[in-house]
């Protein structure tokens, strides 16, 4: 019997069965159905809803558990190949953000709607890597029980981010980094984190090896993708309608050092965080069961790290991290045990052609795939994530809105649908949310055409469990593991396969990108476990597009630079 007997409204319209077809292939002879259907003690009247399937009638609407017992006894019958509800498909939430929808001159949230497209489907109307979070919407839009802390670059005024954004803390130490005139302070705002010429030319030492660039609002964006006011009519939509999101500012000029980071885990999780001079900070009044981290670096895991995640995990708490845009070996704390570890998928659900990936992914998710990287991204890429941003170069300007690629965005869908099933209960331990959200992902898409991700195929490829994590993040699944975590059974579910004429287009051009060179052993950094790394280890996840994202040949406005 296929799986999906939990009927929402708590009633059937009947049954939909098909028969096994012949071992010649052909369909099932009239009147065999009737016969099962007698064999089985079933009085049903039958007619023909699909191709070789149809639907049983039995004269009125059926119990939840009148229609699991009655397809077991159906299913018993050899002759059976299946039999499902015919369960009532309700209408999709749709809040009332004006930019949530999808239009003749925009894609929309499309990293919000719900998961399906057909090889048949314009790339367009193609989401098999995207989470499912409008179809999750249907069992709740979430509340302001869970709180997720955003640990990042701080956070700017927006429109669209009110009451769900609380007080934050800053915890970046060194003061030329930090761009504000001092150090740790009770303060998450983001002044900026660009770097000039005149900042490497004055001062070598600190900023020689960042890169000149303008601010990202990085932590602003995420922020917006968890917490964005929804159903306001008003902007963008968010995972979580009612979410707080918890700004912590471990990020300044060239990236984050270890020991702010460790910090800032710390005293989200509602731990006690000792200052400079060792005296205490107020306790986090806030405290976060999920953390999201979008900074990283090259290095393996250190024990620094290790020993706080796990202290974490102790009380309570998971930890997202972004997989890193190198195409390569996963980025820390990602690689970290225990950590979430997120890739970033195309919106048709293989890795998207700069995500990294390896053994540490835990799962995977949208995340981005401009048109403008690697050979395939004018057949296959997308248009990126449009939520929440900065119109400021350098200092904070006016609200805006912008789209964004990057596993940084990737990583902040898992952390918001870990918030969701929070919602739903509240008392998941840490170790049940990471089941909960690998155990109900959906597998990894297949190709006849696409190869597989390896070193020497890292752009565009197929992910497995080896290289992209558990599956796909579904989060109506993850919801309804939430529900019952003790009762949950995974559904038997087939790989999506994806052939259609923009993969014949991509693979003639060859790779999508060539392979890697091979990396040598990590360099040592000299740290023992808790200093900080310079900032050519520890810089943000950044990948930079340069260009206008296009659909169909109109203008979009600017990819933001991630």
């Amino acid at each position: 019997m296929a799986p999906g007997w939990a009927v929402a409204d708590g009633a059937a319209h009947g049954l939909i069965i098909k028969l096994r077809d012949a071992s010649d292939g052909s369909a099932a002879p009239p009147g065999k159905l009737q016969r099962v259907l007698a064999e089985a003690g079933i009085s049903a009247r039958a007619r023909g809803v699909g191709r070789r399937s149809q639907h049983l009638d039995f004269g009125r609407r059926l119990s939840a558990e009148e229609a699991r017992s009655l397809g077991e006894r159906l299913a018993r019958q050899p002759e059976v190949e299946w039999v499902v509800p015919n369960e009532r498909e309700r209408r999709l939430t749709v809040p009332a953000d004006p930019l949530f929808a999808s239009s003749f001159s925009s894609s929309g949230q499309w990293w919000l709607f719900a998961a399906g497209g057909s090889n048949a489907n314009d790339i367009e109307e193609r989401r098999r890597g995207v989470p499912g979070v409008q179809s999750a919407w249907s069992t709740t839009t979430g509340s302001a029980v869970p709180v997720v802390a955003v640990l990042d670059t701080g956070i700017t005024a927006h429109p669209d981010l009110g009451a769900g954004v609380l007080p934050g803390h800053d915890f970046v130490s060194t003061v030329e980094y930090a761009n504000d005139g001092d150090g740790w302070d009770a303060d998450a705002s983001d002044p900026g984190d660009w770097v000039s010429d005149t900042d490497r030319s004055a001062d070598p030492v600190l900023f020689g090896d960042c890169d000149v660039d303008d601010s990202s609002w990085h932590g602003t964006i995420i922020a917006g993708m968890l917490a964005a006011a929804t159903d306001n009519g008003v902007g963008v939509a968010a995972a979580n309608w009612n979410a707080r999101v918890l700004p912590v500012r471990v990020a300044g000029k060239c990236g984050a050092e270890v020991a702010d980071i460790i910090a800032g885990m710390r005293w989200a999780a509602g731990l006690q965080v000792l200052d400079g001079r060792g005296l205490p900070l107020p306790i986090n009044p806030n405290r976060a069961r999920v953390l999201n981290i979008s900074f990283g670096g090259s290095a393996p895991c250190n024990a620094a790290y290790q020993e706080t995640i796990d202290e974490l995990a102790a009380a309570g708490v998971i930890i997202v991290a972004a997989a890193g845009n190198e195409h390569g070996a996963v980025a820390r704390p990602a690689n970290c045990r225990g950590v979430v570890g997120v890739a970033s998928l195309n919106r048709d659900g293989f890795k998207s052609s700069y995500s990294s990936f390896g053994t540490q992914v835990a799962l995977a998710t949208a995340g981005g795939d401009p048109r403008q990287i690697g050979a395939w991204g004018m057949d296959l890429g997308d248009d990126a994530l449009l939520t929440v941003s900065n119109a400021g170069t350098r200092r904070p300007g006016s609200g805006t809105y912008a789209r964004a690629a990057g596993t940084s965005f990737a990583a902040p869908l898992v952390a918001g649908v870990a918030g969701l099933m929070l919602s739903v209960n509240p008392s998941l331990s840490a170790r049940q949310l990471v089941d909960g959200l690998q155990r109900s992902a959906r597998p990894h898409v297949v190709s006849p055409k696409i190869a597989q991700c390896s070193e020497r195929n890292p752009g565009r490829c197929l992910c497995t469990t080896s290289t992209c994590g558990a599956g796909i993040l579904d989060a109506t699944g993850a919801l309804q593991y939430a529900a019952d975590p003790g009762g949950y059974v995974p559904p038997a579910r087939q790989p999506e396969v994806i052939d259609n004429a923009d993969v014949d287009a991509a693979v003639a051009l060859g790779a999508d990108r060539p392979a890697n060179a091979s990396v040598p052993p990590a360099a040592s950094t000299g740290d023992s476990g808790g200093g900080a790394l310079g900032a050519s280890w520890l810089a943000a996840l950044a990948l930079a597009v340069a260009a206008l994202s296009w659909r169909r040949g109109r203008s979009l406005g600017p990819v933001q630079a991630t």
